[in-house]
């Protein structure tokens, strides 16, 4: 019997340990050795348990970690994360797993303007275009691009700031078969995704939200297939406000008159058939 109880201590001493969490020192010694870049940090609200699935008991504990890193050029970022423990069995002590980064901000490098905005997107444009349009072959034309109605921008988790703008472009179509196609006109929201790249903050990444077109423009078989589409040529070859594949047309978007009517209508034979049209007089005999 004597047994059985210092069996029982030493089970319900063992699992007690386990249950201790690292202390606070532990925590942000293993955060700073996991992530290598921070200059200060501290813990911040309690532990909480996890239990992931296909486990019976808690398996996970979390510790909120706020942090600034070490200062380059100038520019450091303020971090918030989860300092994750982990263990095999409710009896096994916690060991460190990793530091998952939920939210940071830049301090210390310039904002970017509407027009800083504006000519880093061009810049992708030209250099990296799937970057912006991952369809980019389709692309025949890029109109303009505007964050002149800039707001402050969001974040996300990873620290990338995120501005929101407008893009106006043309995009090749076909529609039926035989051959029907021609190009249509888009003023899509964009959403430019902006970090850290050195000591400078940069348009990484161009993201296209879904808008309906504004514009259609018909074209015959052997001029579509003629279009040049970005990457084919210099990309200032592809930019401006007019695309001379539609705006040299006039009238490509207008619903026209049916053009047999319109001959009769302005032929003299026609008019001078209409104005002398008599009905016959009928004369009665008595």
């Amino acid at each position: 019997m004597k047994i059985l109880t210092l069996i029982i201590a030493s089970l319900v001493l063992q699992n007690l340990s386990a249950q201790q969490f690292p202390d606070d020192a532990k925590v942000l010694q293993d955060v700073k050795k996991y992530h290598g870049k921070i200059a200060t940090a501290e813990v911040q609200n309690e532990w909480k348990l996890e239990r992931e699935a296909g486990y019976n008991f808690s398996n996970m504990a979390k510790r909120v970690v706020g942090a600034t890193t070490q200062k380059e050029n100038g520019i450091s970022k303020k971090i918030i994360g989860l300092a994750i423990y982990t263990r095999g069995s409710s009896a096994d002590s916690w060991h460190f797993s990793r530091y998952f980064v939920t939210g940071s901000e830049v301090t210390g490098a310039k904002s970017l303007t509407a027009d800083d905005l504006v000519s880093q997107t061009l810049e992708l444009l030209r250099n990296e275009p799937i970057k912006v349009f991952p369809d980019y072959q389709e692309i025949a034309w890029v109109r303009n691009v505007s964050f002149a109605d800039m707001t402050a921008p969001t974040t996300d988790r990873t620290g990338d700031l995120i501005y929101r703008g407008f893009i106006e472009f043309e995009r090749k179509f076909t529609a039926y078969y035989p051959f029907e196609g021609g190009l249509r006109r888009y003023r899509s929201p964009i959403e430019a995704y902006v970090r850290l790249s050195g000591s400078q903050m940069k348009v990484a990444v161009v993201s296209i939200n879904f808008s309906e077109p504004i514009g259609e423009t018909w074209m015959k078989e052997k001029e579509y297939n003629g279009l040049p589409v970005l990457g084919s040529k210099p990309f200032d070859e592809l930019y401006g406000n007019k695309c001379p594949y539609v705006d040299k047309k006039s009238g490509e978007n207008e619903i026209k008159s049916d053009p047999i009517s319109t001959e009769k209508e302005s032929n003299p034979e026609e008019k001078k058939k209409k104005k002398t049209f008599r009905r016959p007089k009928i004369k009665i005999k008595r």
